[in-house]
């Protein structure tokens, strides 16, 4: 079974327009007419068919969504709902399996569900340094090379306050 995710971006580049010499002033959005058009991309990655069991690659699939790993589990006994958010307080290593630290990315969505100014969250593609800002509500999507980006480099950590994401990450 092949599998794909589908992402896209669009950006509508902006500016503030101040109407008013006093203290009355109005500022409404316009579009940037320099720029006069839209901006950003889609794209399409195809992904092994074979993700980690059970499933746990994305943050917000329950655990036992699939019938077959169920063992006979009913849905209407299950204890408490599944959110999908994965808190961060510390360096949290996204790889979901141990033994495939070495496997490459080919994508990776990354959101952080924070709220507060101080509910920041870090990213790094390398193990060690954190370059990558995604500030509350905020979000990345990442085509992974195939080869030099491995399960074992993606970390996420909290910029100050503690967080949560959804995520995928797949090979």
């Amino acid at each position: 079974m092949s599998k794909r995710a589908i992402f896209s971006s669009y950006i509508l580049p902006i500016t503030y327009d101040e109407i008013g010499p006093n203290e009355e002033t109005v500022t409404k959005l316009v579009k940037n007419v320099d720029i006069n058009k839209t901006l950003g991309g889609k794209g399409t990655v195809t992904l092994d068919g074979d993700q980690w069991s059970p499933e746990a690659w994305a943050s917000f699939q329950h655990p036992e969504a699939y019938w077959e790993d169920l063992e006979w589990t009913l849905w209407e006994d299950m204890g408490e709902a599944y959110n999908g958010a994965l808190t961060i307080s510390a360096a949290t290593s996204l790889n979901v399996d141990t033994a495939s630290a070495s496997t490459p990315v080919v994508f990776l969505y990354v959101k952080n569900l924070g709220t507060d100014s101080g509910q920041g969250l870090k990213l790094s593609l390398d193990g060690t340094n954190y370059k990558i800002y995604i500030p509350p509500q905020g979000s990345v999507n990442i085509r992974g090379d195939g080869t030099t980006l491995q399960m074992q480099h993606v970390k996420v950590n909290k910029v100050t306050d503690d967080t949560s994401v959804e995520f995928i990450i797949a090979k």
